[in-house]
C-alpha cells in the first residue's frame, strides 16, 4: 500500500511538473494596431510580419484594426499606455515626443547599417526613456518620397518648384520641408486625401514611390515632380512593460524575425517601386525633373529643414542636442 501511495505521489509530481512546463511554454497573446488602410503596402507588410511572428509559436498577435479604431497619430501613445501592445508606424507621427525621430524619417542608410553603427540602439534607448516603448525595428525601407501634382508644375528662377496657388496636402513627415519651400499646406491623414482630392480641397500631395495606385490618388494626380527625397520608415513598436514581461526565448524570436523582415521588406519595396513607376508612366503620368541646380537645392533644403526642426524641438523641451546629432550622423551617410 505504501508502495502504491509512493507511486501515486510520484505520478502527481510528474503531472504537476508537466503542467508547469506547459504553462511556461504558453504562447504570449499580444494586440497590434496600424495607421494605414488594409490596401496599402505598408499595412500588408505589417500584417506579413505579424503572420511570421505568429508562425513561430512564441507569440500570438491579434490585429485590432487601423485608423478607424485608433486615430493614427494617437497610436504611439496607445502603445505607451498599454491600450494596445504594438503598432507599425512612421517615426514622424510622434516626433514631437521624440524629436530625434526626424533623423530616421530623413535617413539615407539601410536598417542594417543603422544597427551596425549603433544608431538603432540609441533610438531604442530614447524610446524606452521618453515613451516607455520598445523600438523593435524598421521595416519597408529603401524607397523615398515624390511630390505628385494635379497640374503641371511651374518653376522659380532658382530651379525649385513654385507652389504659389497650389493646395498641398501636408503630413508630419515633410511639413518642415514644405514650409521651407514656401508652400501652403493642409494637414490631412492619408485616409482623407482621396476625398480631399475629389473635392479639390487639395490638388497636390507627397507620397512614397509605391502605393499611389493603391490609394487611387493617381486618378487626380498626373504629374510627379523632383527627385526622390527622404526614405520610408515604418517602425515596429511595443509597450515596454509588455516587452519586459516576455521570456528570453520570445524576445529572441521576435528580434530574429524582425531582422529577416527588415531585409525582405526592403528588397520587396524596391522591386515594387520599379513596377509602379512603369505602370504610372504607362498610364500617362508625366515625370518632371527640376531645372538647373533645382535638384541639389531641393535635396539640401529637405535635409536642412528637417534637422533644424529636430534641433528646435530638442531645445524647446530642454533636451540636449547631443543624442539628436548622434542619431543624425548614424542615419545619414
Amino acid at each position: 500500500m505504501k508502495r502504491n501511495v509512493t507511486l501515486a505521489g510520484a505520478a502527481g509530481l510528474i503531472a504537476a511538473a508537466a503542467t508547469g512546463s506547459g504553462a511556461l511554454a504558453q504562447t504570449v497573446e499580444l494586440t497590434l494596431i496600424h495607421p494605414f488602410p488594409d490596401a496599402i503596402v505598408y499595412t500588408k507588410s505589417c500584417k506579413e510580419l505579424v503572420g511570421k511572428l505568429n508562425e513561430t509559436g512564441a507569440v500570438k498577435i491579434a490585429v485590432r484594426g487601423g485608423n478607424e479604431a485608433i486615430p493614427m497619430f494617437n497610436q504611439p501613445n496607445a502603445v505607451r499606455d498599454g491600450i494596445v501592445d504594438m503598432t507599425c508606424i512612421p517615426a514622424a507621427f510622434y516626433a514631437q515626443t521624440i524629436p530625434e525621430n526626424d533623423a530616421i524619417s530623413t535617413s539615407n542608410v539601410s536598417p542594417e547599417e543603422a544597427r551596425k553603427n549603433g544608431g538603432m540602439a540609441l533610438v531604442d534607448k530614447l524610446h524606452a526613456r521618453h515613451m516607455k516603448i520598445k523600438y523593435i525595428g524598421w521595416t519597408d525601407s529603401g524607397v523615398g518620397f515624390y511630390m505628385y501634382m494635379g497640374n503641371a508644375p511651374k518653376f522659380k528662377p532658382d530651379g525649385l518648384p513654385d507652389f504659389s496657388g497650389v493646395k498641398l496636402r501636408d503630413n508630419p513627415i515633410y511639413s518642415a520641408f514644405f514650409k521651407a519651400l514656401g508652400a501652403s499646406a493642409h494637414n490631412l491623414p492619408a485616409t482623407e486625401v482621396y476625398s480631399a482630392l475629389e473635392k479639390n480641397v487639395v490638388d497636390a500631395a507627397a507620397w512614397t514611390s509605391i502605393g499611389l495606385t493603391q490609394l487611387k490618388w493617381d486618378k487626380f494626380l498626373k504629374h510627379r515632380v523632383g527627385p526622390e527625397f527622404f526614405q520610408a520608415d515604418i517602425g515596429v513598436l511595443m509597450n515596454l512593460q509588455k516587452w519586459t514581461s516576455l521570456s528570453a526565448n520570445a524576445k529572441e524570436t521576435i528580434e530574429k524575425t524582425m531582422l529577416q523582415h527588415e531585409q525582405n521588406s526592403r528588397s520587396a519595396r524596391q522591386g515594387e517601386r520599379d513596377v509602379e513607376q512603369a505602370a504610372l508612366e504607362k498610364d500617362g503620368m508625366k515625370f518632371h525633373a527640376l531645372p538647373g541646380d533645382g535638384t541639389k537645392k531641393w535635396l539640401a533644403l529637405a535635409q536642412e529643414a528637417a534637422k533644424q526642426r529636430m534641433l528646435d524641438r530638442l531645445k524647446a523641451t530642454n533636451r540636449p542636442a547631443e543624442d539628436g546629432e548622434a542619431i543624425w550622423k548614424a542615419y545619414h551617410k
